[in-house]
């Protein structure tokens, strides 16, 4: 199997905190020189601002073996939202949403929508809109001179500002509702893709292939065992008497021989065909022609038919025609009695049920540990693997055991349309 193509979320958040630590290794460096060169300038700036560029040693280190050890979910949220305080903190004394550094609260934003769930990028978006608003209203400014040529005064000075503070809080406000409502339905999508199409994956794998094949195999072995049980009757009769084999007895080992020699280009050619593209066949005519071909398997079969002419189609394949096969085989050994045959179409699906009548059904299933599953209506490895063939097709199979010792198999497969 293919597990390599499973997205691993432990992993992919080991990734993510890696990628992280190592900008904020950069925004450490540059809230760092933004102090040395704010001091070498002979600005007033707050121990506090040393202090919150101190604070992102922990983070760093955090960060490093989270990266190397793994994490989950909810130490990426702390991570990004003691990280915003921080930032927060560093920029109420350098200017406050004046400072272009504020910016980077978007980046947070970001990360937390591309790897956690919406309520999680809800809780750190709005924390930053609501810190980057007071940082609009309640902050230090830089005393910082500023050359005449630029402003004419100190009016004209105030009102740049307020247009500039303006403007960068409704795009940061913008900006922060697109990323939190656009990026997690994205991801969302890409995730359900995913795991869909690695699903899809699994399962060809599994059903097609291994289920398929073993399936088809067990029962071209099973088709050959009653000929070759007659052939070998034959044989060892006519060794044991030193008699020759007279016509009837030739023609009837030409005939087992032809039966073998059937079964195997069956299974040839169904294991070329398992992945042809979907045809459909006449449902009654299916079932019609599958239990004339039990019948060469089982000489003694016996059933009876109530309502299965109905004008519906099904897909064709020869895993249907073996999944079949197994369940009409297990029906017969359940019980000495006549299996009974029933069908209806209900909402689009064309339902078949095999009952076998016999009051000890159940219990024999039982002891013969064809009820492998410790659930109540368990069942064995035969019936698995038609279930799991059927399920490729879309279909469902219930074993039923009733209350008077029966039991019934219910197979329900899609009707195709014509147009399909």
């Amino acid at each position: 199997m293919h597990n390599s193509v499973i997205p691993n979320p432990q992993s992919n958040l080991m990734f993510v905190i890696a990628r992280l630590t190592a900008l904020r290794l950069a925004i450490a460096c540059s809230l760092l020189l933004l102090l040395i060169y704010l001091s070498t300038n002979h600005a007033q700036v707050a121990l506090t601002a040393w202090i919150a560029v101190a604070c992102y040693a922990p983070l760093l280190i955090f960060g490093f073996y989270h990266s190397r050890h793994g994490m989950q979910p909810i130490h990426l949220v702390i991570h990004l939202l003691f990280e915003c305080q921080i930032l927060t903190i560093f920029l109420f004394f350098t200017g406050g949403a004046s400072n272009p550094l504020i910016s980077y609260l978007l980046i947070l934003i970001v990360f937390a929508a591309y790897n956690l769930s919406r309520l999680w990028v809800w809780l750190i978006a709005i924390t930053c809109i609501l810190d980057y608003s007071i940082l609009t209203q309640f902050y230090q400014p830089l005393q910082l001179s500023i050359s005449s040529h630029h402003l004419a005064s100190q009016t004209d000075q105030q009102s740049f500002l307020d247009w500039h503070l303006a403007g960068m809080w409704l795009t940061f406000l913008v900006s922060a509702i697109t990323l939190t409502l656009l990026i997690p339905a994205l991801m969302q999508s890409t995730i359900r893709k995913r795991q869909q199409l690695t699903e899809l994956r699994e399962k060809q794998l599994k059903n097609e292939q291994l289920i398929g094949i073993a399936t088809l195999a067990a029962g071209t072995a099973h088709e050959m065992g009653t000929p070759l049980m007659t052939m070998e009757m034959i044989l060892n009769d006519s060794i044991e008497h030193q008699l020759a084999l007279n016509e009837g007895d030739t023609e009837l080992l030409h005939q087992q021989v032809m039966i073998c020699r059937q079964a195997l280009q069956r299974l040839a050619l169904a294991g070329r065909n398992i992945h042809n593209e979907a045809e459909s066949i006449n449902a009654s005519h299916w079932l019609t022609t599958l239990l004339h071909r039990w019948r060469l398997s089982q000489p003694n079969a016996l059933w009876c038919n109530a309502g299965l002419e109905h004008q519906v189609d099904i897909r064709k394949s020869p895993l249907l025609d073996q999944a079949l096969l197994n369940l009409l085989d297990n029906a017969a050994q359940a019980g000495s009695k006549t299996i009974e045959l029933s069908s209806e179409v209900i909402d689009q699906q064309w339902s078949l049920t095999i009952h076998q009548p016999d009051t000890q059904a159940s219990q024999h299933l039982q002891q013969h540990h064809l009820f492998s599953s410790h659930k109540k209506h368990g069942i064995g490895l035969g019936l698995y693997l038609s279930n799991a063939s059927i399920e490729q097709f879309d279909g469902q199979v219930h074993l039923v055991a009733n209350r008077d010792g029966s039991t019934s198999c219910i197979i329900r497969l899609p009707c195709m349309s014509n147009g399909q």
